[in-house]
């Protein structure tokens, strides 16, 4: 049980908000459109479980987190001139509203790496979660391309 709490607060933090009006999205925002699933993941070093089932809907600078019934939602930024890229969400919604979680992602195909710095407080510097650090190190794959604003319901 201390996992899946662990697990939902981490993923709560990360990528969520529709309630926001993003300005029209660029062609990186629009590359990250669709319904990613949680293929692996690292939190702070650890591997975690796969008994769960946990998307990322990204949409024209909003992302949604599902897991299971529940979820978050907010917003994202990308910065393409930093190396690696970065993220930045914001939640939009709930005990979260307001916070950020700044990450560093590749994409490449249909495969989405994303590497979050818990804390909020800097950016990671590469794709990896070390024990003893704030960090979850996301695999993501794409299940269902998209590019309709507001499809988050499949």
């Amino acid at each position: 049980m201390k996992r899946v709490t662990t697990l939902f607060f981490i993923l709560a933090m990360a990528p969520v908000g529709f309630s926001a009006d993003p300005q029209e999205p660029d062609a990186a925002t629009m590359a990250l459109n669709g319904k990613w699933l949680l293929a692996s993941g690292q939190k702070s070093g650890e591997k975690l479980s796969q008994n769960r089932t946990i998307f990322l809907v990204m949409i024209d600078g909003r992302y949604m987190v599902k897991i299971g019934g529940q979820g978050d939602q907010g917003t994202f930024k990308i910065d393409q001139t930093k190396t690696p890229n970065t993220l930045t969400f914001t939640s939009t919604n709930g005990s979260s509203a307001g916070k950020k979680m700044l990450a560093i992602y590749e994409l490449k195909k249909d495969t989405l790496k994303v590497c979050y710095d818990l804390s909020g407080k800097a950016f990671p510097g590469k794709f990896e979660s070390k024990v003893g650090t704030p960090s979850f190190f996301a695999t993501y794959h794409l299940l269902k391309p998209n590019r309709a604003p507001g499809a988050f319901d499949n």
